[in-house]
């Protein structure tokens, strides 16, 4: 089973399907996931943003329920556990939860797990939003949770956390994404500072600290620095073939694979500063 992972999606009022359409080749495989970066609903309105994007208050996002049908093809499942979820309360997050379904697409929120199954596995992809601190009860809790779902078959992590434009996790944070790998989780999933930070190998699993921006229909962010994570799963859970594919993010425009091998550069030193063994092959940064 071969997934590939990207960062954080936000489709406003204003975007287009052309926003979306280079996720044809950009994630490839059996699993495509993203961090859908708020709701995709009629029950409320976009806040804080002139008709432009540019940014004039505090921000509560609201995409068209027609983006679901954009992302179907693309994308397999989402992660809803952000701090933009809920901008439209509850009921637009269930909106934005049945638009995605009626596509064939997934979604994780902070209560609800996605499941999706491939040549027979089941595979359980948990997502939440976790502060800058959280309480030892929140980390048991997770850690129970990817034990309990790794019983049936593999499992992903996806967590919105970190502080925003920082290139390195906390201490905190490495510590907790070993433990959810030690309890069973295949991968870890971050995305949230908006920035790309460092890839780490341990033991069987792979953690993404951040995965970074994949797109922003609005300019309440500069951050163009991103990849997209493909591995495979093996047999035993494992995450093997590891890369990276270097992205520029699509800032109120479409993404593309990066060009500049600075990105490629970037992640190398990060990954390697966790103790990742990495090396560069056409573009893309290996993990072993």
């Amino acid at each position: 089973m071969t997934v590939s992972a990207a960062g954080d999606l936000h489709l406003g009022s204003s975007s287009t399907e052309a926003h979306v359409k280079p996720l044809s080749r950009l994630l490839q495989g059996d699993v495509r996931l993203v961090n859908l970066e708020g709701p995709l609903s009629t029950s409320g309105r976009e806040s804080g943003m002139a008709a432009d994007g540019t940014p004039t208050g505090p921000l509560r996002f609201n995409g068209p329920p027609a983006a679901a049908r954009w992302l179907a093809g693309r994308v397999d499942a989402v992660s809803l556990a952000n701090n933009h979820a809920l901008d439209q309360g509850p009921e637009g997050l269930a909106e934005t939860v049945s638009v995605l379904r009626e596509q064939g697409i997934q979604a994780a929120t902070g209560t609800t797990d996605a499941e999706l199954v491939r040549g027979g596995r089941r595979l359980r992809l948990i997502a939440r939003e976790l502060p800058e601190s959280w309480s030892p009860e929140d980390e048991s809790a997770l850690e129970s949770r990817v034990r309990e779902a790794r019983a049936v078959g593999p499992v992903l992590v996806s967590l919105h956390w970190g502080r925003a434009g920082e290139l390195l996790p906390t201490v905190d944070q490495r510590q907790l994404a070993a433990r959810l790998i030690d309890a069973g989780a295949t991968a870890v999933l971050g995305h949230g500072p908006h920035t790309a930070q460092g890839i780490e190998r341990h033991g069987r699993g792979i953690i993404a600290y951040s995965l970074g921006n994949l797109a922003f229909a609005c300019g309440c962010t500069d951050e163009r620095d991103a990849y997209v994570l493909r591995f495979r799963i093996d047999g035993a859970g494992a995450a093997v073939d590891v890369e990276a594919v270097p992205l520029r993010a699509g800032l109120r425009e479409p993404p593309r694979r990066a060009d500049d091998p600075g990105v490629a550069q970037l992640l190398r030193s990060l990954s390697e500063d966790l103790g990742s063994q990495v090396r560069l092959k056409g573009g893309r940064v290996l993990i072993r």
